[in-house]
């Protein structure tokens, strides 16, 4: 019975205050319960170990472990950026001394371990937000790209063309 009382009492109270009061205070509670609740922006240990396994087993030689969980990891922010593409975050990876071949598997196995908001994605064939994913345009709309039929080509036609 006490904390309904209580609970009342806050009731009053707030019910007589300004309405940016209010809000204030309803916004602070979210922001409260959300950071509670919020995952540890620390990188899972789990992941690392994974990342190693998998480079030991794919085997590429990456050298000290913590310099390719350093690398592995910079590959999710390198993505992230506006115009980043995979073949970039392999360059990257080529630079420190990689074939090219290695490069791409070190790079997709750092997706796999420590992108797992872009493996969702792609699994899910969601290609909104994914770095480098192009939007459907219509025919013709390709921007710097001349539309419609070149001249002198033949156009194709045909079902489901």
């Amino acid at each position: 019975m006490k904390a309904l009382a209580c609970a009342q009492s806050w009731v009053r109270l707030f019910r007589h205050q300004p309405l940016t009061i209010r809000l204030l205070a309803a916004a602070a509670a979210l922001l409260t319960v959300a950071s509670a609740f919020a995952a540890p922006a620390e990188a899972d240990a789990n992941a690392d170990d994974n990342f190693i396994d998998a480079l030991n087993h794919a085997g590429i030689d990456f050298g000290q472990p913590g310099n390719a969980m350093a690398v592995g990891e910079s590959i999710c922010p390198m993505l992230a950026q506006p115009g980043a593409s995979f073949a970039g975050a392999v360059m990257s990876v080529r630079r420190r001394g990689m074939s090219p071949a290695m490069a791409r598997t070190f790079t997709t196995i750092a997706i796999q371990s420590y992108c797992p908001d872009a493996m969702a994605n792609l699994t899910s064939g969601n290609m909104s937000g994914m770095p480098g994913a192009t939007t459907m345009m219509p025919r013709g709309a390709m921007p710097g790209m001349q539309g419609g039929a070149a001249p002198g080509l033949p156009q194709i036609t045909g079902p489901g063309i």
